[in-house]
């Protein structure tokens, strides 16, 4: 069929339609038209990448007026601090700022000095190295996993001649965390740490680092706060032994009863005492060390001299009267030296030993299945003495309970309360049926419009361009004269029997009518005529068909 054929049939099939049926033809057409278009201007529009995120103000600007000098199309979202770029250009993009010196990090910093200014006075100087120093630190600051944003403020003195005179600098560190980060002291020690190390003359305890909150972070870094230092340190120590010991009993109970059906609580004594012990202990053995022996003998001979005059009351010796006779002397001394053993202990006990621990554990009622036929039933029974005492040497062991040292268990059967739990399930049940309703809603609702439409536009399009449509065999569809699109043969065949002609219809009336009856004949013939037509359509109806397609075959 020649394009042309096809283009009149379809008017003319457009034409016979309702009002209705054309507006929902045009109707649908826009649409599928729109919805093409739509497709092509989606699939061809770039697809756009995070360039940066969390920047400063300062770093958007700049970064957007580079983006703006190169023609490359860009977007913005949370209030600006994030930039994104069509996909293929990102990383070449990056490397461009980069190069550039872009992002800063929020704050100038030793680039400042990039540029020289030979007219620049000694001021702007110092306030250019103040500026520098500043933004470094902010760099470094914000480098942290747990920190978003950061500022550094520094006082930094001049330098005097006399150092009575000189004054020490200081610092103060504005920190904005990250959504949901907890930062330790640790943390906040290192900070000003940092800080301190990159001024020179700072000390620790002029760094004072403050959130955006308000909150006074550092303060635990002055000598005045050591003794609550102190106690809170013993206090986390504490807690922190308390909570690794609750792990281990849960994860073994609720490996043995299963989860949420037990719990454990430890309280730990914590002996935080200093204690230096010195102890001196003597052998009661004593050692000899050395041993000293003099022996002295002496003779006298008669008639000899017995010394020199006058120093006889010196001599060693006592004095011998010379009588005359021979006389001998002998004198033996010894002396020994014993060496005492003595041991000396100093002891230094740690500090934070654990004097008691004492642990109650609280056991929910003992799920049972039971058979009920062929559903199943979950019963909740007590749990026996025996029971209990098997769990309770469990956690014993997994706790290191040592009776001798004043520890103490408790294990507990107590039916727990979980009408909270339920409704929290129910909540989150009736939830998830209705997301899964409203999910199952949108495509049986889109499904529906598909069908609707396929019946009430794309199907009646379909049967009526059926209608003008000709097969080999010479048949027609027709066009409304079925109201359901049924083929009708309209070929000629030898079987098909024409009625009487015209001429033999007005020979009948005229036999039928009396010729003494004053009428008009014309108009007897006509209503007779009709009333034979009538009657021949009624008992004939396929002779009148026929005879249709006579008429249309030969183009009456």
């Amino acid at each position: 069929m020649a394009l042309k054929d096809f283009i009149n049939q379809f008017k003319a099939v457009f034409n016979s339609l309702s009002l209705i049926q054309k507006v929902s033809i045009v109707t649908a057409t826009v649409a599928v038209f729109l919805t093409i278009i739509v497709l092509v201007i989606w699939a061809n529009k770039p697809v756009y990448k995070t360039l940066y995120s969390n920047l400063s103000s300062d770093d958007a600007a700049k970064i957007v007026e580079e983006l703006k000098a190169n023609k490359i199309p860009y977007e913005l979202k949370d209030n600006g601090k994030t930039i994104l770029v069509p996909e293929k250009n990102v990383y070449e993009l990056r490397l461009n700022l980069a190069q550039k010196g872009l992002p800063s990090g929020g704050g100038a910093g030793f680039e400042l000095f990039d540029k020289s200014s030979f007219g620049i006075s000694e001021f702007a100087q110092n306030v250019n190295y103040q500026r520098a120093l500043q933004g470094e630190l902010a760099r470094t600051i914000k480098s942290l996993d747990e920190v978003e944003d950061a500022r550094v403020h520094l006082t930094l003195p001049k330098e005097r001649i006399f150092v009575s005179e000189e004054s020490s600098p200081k610092a103060t560190v504005v920190l904005k965390f990250r959504n949901g980060a907890n930062i330790s002291r640790e943390n906040i020690k290192a900070i000003a740490s940092l800080v301190a190390g990159a001024v020179k003359g700072l000390t620790i305890d002029n760094v004072q680092v403050v959130d955006t909150k308000g909150r006074l972070l550092s303060e635990f870094l002055s000598k005045d706060y050591e003794p609550l230092l102190l106690t809170q340190t013993q206090l986390e120590y504490q807690k922190h032994i308390e909570k690794n010991l609750e792990s281990k009993i849960n994860s073994i109970l609720s490996r043995v009863l299963g989860p949420d059906n037990a719990v454990a609580k430890v309280t730990a004594d914590i002996d935080f005492t200093k204690k230096v012990v010195s102890k001196e202990e003597y052998d009661p053995n004593p050692v000899l060390r050395s041993q000293q022996t003099v022996e002295i003998e002496s003779k006298n001979t008669p008639n000899a001299p017995g010394g020199t005059p006058g120093v006889s009351s010196n001599l060693a010796e006592p004095n011998n009267i010379n009588n005359g006779s021979n006389s001998e002397y002998s004198k033996a001394e010894t002396t020994q030296n014993f060496e005492v053993g003595k041991t000396v202990t100093k002891e230094e006990k740690p500090i934070g030993v654990v004097k008691k621990i004492t642990v109650a554990v609280l056991l929910n009622d003992k799920k049972v299945v039971k058979e009920e036929g062929k559903k199943s039933k979950i019963e909740y029974v007590k749990w026996t003495p025996e029971e209990i005492e098997k769990i309770k040497k469990l956690v014993e062991s997994a706790a290191g309970i040592d009776v001798n040292r004043g520890d103490r268990i408790e294990v507990t059967n107590i039916s727990f309360d979980t009408t909270h739990d339920l409704e929290v399930a129910s909540f989150y049940n009736k939830q998830e049926k209705m997301s899964l309703i409203f999910t199952i809603a949108k495509y049986v609702l889109a499904l529906l419009i598909v069908v609707l439409f396929y019946f009430l536009v794309v199907r009646p399009i379909l049967k009526r361009l059926e209608t003008v449509r000709e097969t080999e065999e010479g048949t027609f569809v027709a066009a409304g004269a079925t109201g359901k699109g049924e083929s009708v043969d309209i070929s000629i065949g030898e079987e098909i029997k024409f009625p009487k002609t015209i001429e033999e219809l007005e020979k009948e009336i005229e036999n039928e009518l009396e010729e003494s009856a004053p009428v008009d004949v014309d108009t007897v013939k006509t209503k007779v005529m009709l009333k034979k037509l009538e009657e021949a359509a009624n008992e004939d109806p396929e002779t009148i068909a026929n005879l249709i397609k006579v008429w249309i075959k030969g183009g009456s």
